[in-house]
């Protein structure tokens, strides 16, 4: 009879019985974590220095839309590489929380930080609405009613003249156009977003979302609320795409539907999958490259989107771990000479939830799975 070991039940509802060796290990992964930030907040920082030694508009601009995109790919790493839940609709909540920032500024003349909570509470509210009939829908069919839900959103700021300006735009009431403040602000905000959802992947919280990530059924027998961390991740990640879209209202003159279309949001997928599986590094190369490369192809409108085409269809034919997850050839032929030849796919970055092990790899007994 195939046994099968429970492994990690402590790790994941959370217990407080812990060993010297589990604490030494918690230890271990705070000090990585800390270090981690500190390298990613030189890099941000390193940026913005070089940013400012250009002297240039355009630099800055470029440097405003990596800080953009990169929370857009945050918002969307949360939902994909915490729960597995894939969207394309961050580009429709994105200009959710646009309008409604634009809206609350010129029409009911609310001062700049009410009009940013009101962005938020609104990408909250659209998670809500969002995920609550949706919730049972998996994989592609989850896929597929997202870009349903974007492309009603894309339609409505088409049409809805009185509330989005239709298809002229609005113009944003205070813009800071090219602001060093407002660039500062933005990679601090980028940069705050990114260490909270490195350090939610090792809590208590984030190691549930991981378990539901690897086997929702499994995560449900051992305590886990499957339905409600579904739902809480939507709200949040809606939340942090509606406060990026406050952001674009900050840094941006005019704002129109074509800014929120489904291309946008094939953009923000794209920029994850090509950043690879690395939570932090993942997105701000991800981010990196398509902003770098939608600069440099102003002059030659659709050659980046070709591009990025052609870059995706390699990377997940070739390099299914992205950019981040590349390795040097003589990493890999050593993996390949250790492991043997099918060893060939790129290690992931994030921390594996393994629910059971078996002790007997025999067949198991009708009714049992084994893991």
């Amino acid at each position: 009879m195939t046994k099968l070991k429970f492994k990690g039940a402590d790790r994941l509802v959370g217990s407080r019985h812990q060993g010297s060796g589990g604490m030494s290990n918690a230890s271990t992964s705070h000090i990585g974590l800390v270090w981690g930030d500190g390298f990613m907040v030189a890099v941000l920082a390193a940026v913005m220095v070089a940013t400012l030694s250009r002297h240039s508009d355009f630099a800055t601009t470029t440097v405003i839309n990596f800080g953009l995109f990169t929370l857009l790919a945050a918002s969307l790493q949360l939902m994909l590489g915490f729960t597995n839940q894939a969207s394309l609709t961050q580009a429709g909540v994105y200009g959710v929380g646009a309008y409604v920032s634009i809206y609350v500024e010129t029409k009911l003349h609310v001062p700049i930080g009410v009009a940013l909570v009101a962005a938020v509470l609104a990408g909250a509210l659209m998670g809500l609405l969002f995920s609550l009939p949706l919730r049972r829908l998996r994989e592609h069919f989850l896929a597929m009613a997202t870009l349903a839900a974007q492309v009603i959103l894309s339609t409505a700021f088409t049409h809805l003249n009185g509330l989005t300006g239709g298809i002229n735009g609005e113009v944003a009431p205070a813009a800071h156009l090219n602001s060093v403040p407002m660039l500062a602000i933005l990679l601090a905000v980028s940069c705050l977003v990114l260490v909270g959802l490195s350090h939610l992947r090792v809590s208590r919280f984030g190691r549930q979302l991981l378990a539901l990530k690897v086997d929702e059924t499994m995560a449900s027998s051992v305590g886990i609320d499957v339905g409600r961390l579904r739902i809480a991740v939507v709200v949040v990640a809606f939340a942090i795409a509606a406060g990026a879209g406050f952001m674009l209202t900050e840094t941006s003159a005019f704002i129109a539907p074509e800014n929120f279309t489904l291309t946008t949001s094939l953009a923000v997928l794209v920029a994850v999958v090509l950043g690879g599986r690395s939570l932090r590094w993942g997105t701000l190369v991800g981010a990196g490259v398509y902003s770098a490369l939608v600069a440099e192809t102003t002059s030659f409108p659709g050659l980046s989107t070709i591009i990025i085409g052609v870059a995706l269809v390699v990377i997940l034919g070739y390099a299914p771990g992205g950019l981040t997850g590349l390795q040097p050839a003589k990493w890999a032929k050593s993996i390949r000479v250790r492991l043997g030849p099918s060893a060939g796919v790129a290690p992931s970055n994030e921390p594996e939830v393994q629910l059971f092990e078996a002790s007997d790899r025999r067949a198991p007994e009708p009714g049992v799975v084994a893991k």
